[in-house]
């Protein structure tokens, strides 16, 4: 288990501060109601998504996907432009860490990680770190379960289905994702960067020579010093002092090249800035790019073809996300076949179609639609209430039948196409149409 040393310099400060800006932000988020609804809730067995004030349905996930799709090409597009920030600046691997350790530092003071520290420090710090486990891990929850639901479970004791020993899911979720953490802190830490997660591995696939990348001087660092000169008698300018190693959460050696461990997050550059300040000299270690490094007198190249390509589609993405939201009717249909009433005809009267008619309500309004049928052809349209009234979130199945008058001859054909045309009457500019066909018996 890596513990890595405090440091204070400039990429420090801008990682205190983007740490409090994304941790507020997790710890904020599941609890913001506005008008009584979440701002943010993944409800997975009522099957709804509340994002920002959308409520989505499986039937809308393409939204869902069209996030994923454009979140996966930021990533490739501030790689590419500005190197492995997700890594060092915003992954919750890295945040979660450094706000633990933070923690155990304010419990043992500069005792953490070195061994001058006691079991029991350990054990006060293990426990500390089991009860933010615990707490975070509930935050988390409240992403899926509304917290006023779990609350109120917790004060009746309901951990358990009713009439049986088997722990509610919510609980079984609560326990890995506590016992998860703990892991995770406790023995894991800078593995899941190295061993487990694939950013680190297909980053070389995302930089170009142009992308900024910690880098180590070594021109100017080596050849290095030897543990049996005296500071000052070495060749090169690193000193060997070690501090960049002893900073970086992954525990990786900078000097050695470009690495997977290496999250980008610049703590070394701050190290060694520190160090090399004593000497009066510039840093042996800072954000290049390999452009800048064979020639040190370059910029860098933002706008290249990989950022236009990336920012290109990323573009796009955002055009045909507006887009459909814009044109967004929330209102979900789909018509059924009623297997009861298949095609039937009825002596002296008519040919029958029976159909179901599943309207869903995406907003958070009441609304009162009505059905409306179009085709080519006369139908009679048999239905208890051509309006239907449906609550917020709300769901109705409607049952209607069509008749063809046997009045109007039996034509010939087996099959004619039908529109039903679910509108809104508080709007009539949201409208569902949804085609099927009218059969007749064979």
């Amino acid at each position: 288990m890596v513990i890595a040393r405090p440091i204070i310099g400039k990429h420090r400060n801008i990682k205190n501060r983007i740490n409090v800006i994304l941790f507020a932000i997790f710890l904020i988020t599941p609890f913001i109601r506005i008008g009584g609804i979440p701002l943010v809730l993944i409800d997975i067995p009522a099957r709804k998504f509340y994002v920002f004030g959308l409520i989505i349905w499986p039937q809308e996930l393409y939204f869902l996907h069209i996030l994923l799709l454009f979140l996966g090409f930021s990533l490739f597009f501030w790689t590419a432009l500005a190197g492995r920030l997700w890594c060092g600046y915003a992954c919750p691997q890295t945040l979660f860490t450094e706000v633990y350790d933070w923690i155990a530092r304010l419990i043992t003071k500069d005792r953490f990680g070195k061994p001058s520290m006691k079991k029991k420090d350990w054990a006060i710090v293990y426990f500390v770190w089991l009860m933010m486990s615990i707490f975070f891990s509930l935050v988390f929850l409240s992403y899926f379960k509304p917290i006023e639901e779990t609350i109120k479970e917790v004060a009746q004791l309901s951990f358990f289905i009713p009439t049986t020993f088997i722990p509610k899911e919510w609980v079984i979720f609560m326990f890995l994702s506590t016992g998860t953490a703990m892991f995770n802190m406790v023995y894991f830490r800078e593995n899941l960067c190295r061993l487990v997660c694939p950013y680190g591995r297909f980053q070389t696939a995302l930089l170009d020579k142009h992308s900024p990348i910690v880098t180590y001087d070594v021109k100017r660092g080596e050849p290095r010093k030897q543990p049996s000169e005296k500071v000052g008698q070495q060749k090169g300018d690193c000193i060997d002092c070690k501090l960049c190693v002893l900073v970086c959460p992954t525990g990786i050696d900078i000097r050695e090249g470009l690495q997977v461990g290496c999250l980008h997050c610049g703590l070394c550059v701050d190290a060694c800035t520190t160090v090399m300040s004593k000497f009066n000299k510039e840093t042996l270690i800072a954000y290049k790019t390999m452009e800048q490094i064979e020639n040190p007198h370059s910029k860098i190249k933002y706008f290249r073809p990989r950022t236009a390509i990336y920012g290109s589609i990323l573009t796009l993405l955002i055009i045909v996300f507006v887009y459909l939201l814009v044109v967004r009717v929330p209102i979900y249909t789909s018509v059924l076949r009623d297997k009861a009433i298949s095609n039937i005809y009825i002596p002296n009267q008519g040919w029958r179609n029976g159909y179901e008619i599943h309207i869903g309500n995406l907003s958070f309004n009441p609304i009162d639609v009505e059905i409306q049928v179009e085709s080519n052809h006369s139908f009679n349209k048999l239905i208890d209430s051509s309006e239907i009234h449906i609550k917020p979130e709300g769901y109705e199945k409607v049952r209607i039948i069509l008749e063809y008058p046997e009045s109007n001859g039996k034509l010939d054909k087996y099959s004619v196409p039908v529109s039903f045309i679910i509108v809104n009457k508080n709007n009539g500019k949201h409208k569902k149409v949804v085609k099927t066909y009218f059969t007749f018996p064979s």
